[in-house]
């Protein structure tokens, strides 16, 4: 071993070692996970099965795609955050497979977002309900086929059962809109 690593690994241990000893004692009492927080029910209205219809318009494209879909939202055992299945028809584009998850942040005082799919698309995001205009706002950014984009979407719930949503994509930090979708989803249980 040459003296550079030598040297590098003296550093980093001994680093370790002092910021180890930096750390506050911790009890077992210390380590229980919070409570959980009552906004998480606030959810629900995402759960079930529900079936998507809408269209999409994409930059430079001179149609609309008409867009279908089946999605189902789960809590997991613990009821702490949703996980929501997709499959989703696209004219011209085929199909796509899509994973998102949202839960509270009881610290910042935020839902939080994350979507992946099978075109390549990874994203997160935060989300925010206005009980004034009964409507879910969310913002979030992500990477896929365009590059490093932003989004942004709403949701609103016409009645206990059926959802009305809207969403678009932009690029270039914000400057160009790339793809915008509008579209009711319905929950069949």
């Amino acid at each position: 071993m040459n003296r550079n690593r030598i040297a590098h690994l003296v550093l980093v241990l001994g680093s370790n070692v002092l910021l180890t000893g930096c750390m506050p004692k911790m009890s077992m009492e210390d380590m229980q996970p919070p409570e959980r927080p009552a906004q998480l029910d606030m959810l629900d209205a995402f759960t079930g099965r529900w079936t998507m219809d809408g269209e999409m318009n994409m930059a430079g494209m001179d149609e609309a795609m008409k867009t279908s879909g089946t999605a189902e939202g789960k809590w997991d055992e613990t009821k702490w955050f949703i996980v929501n299945r997709g499959n989703f028809s696209m004219d011209g584009m085929g199909d796509m497979v899509g994973v998102e998850t949202w839960s509270y942040d009881a610290h910042s005082k935020k839902f939080r977002t994350t979507w992946v799919d099978s075109m390549g698309t990874m994203g997160h995001g935060t989300a925010w309900y206005d009980e004034r205009a009964k409507i879910w706002h969310s913002r979030a950014t992500g990477h896929g086929m365009m590059g490093k984009t932003s989004m942004k979407g709403t949701a609103k719930f016409v009645d206990d059962d059926t959802m009305e949503w809207w969403f678009a994509e932009y690029a270039m930090g914000g400057l160009m809109k790339t793809m915008e979708m509008t579209g009711t989803s319905r929950r069949v249980r």
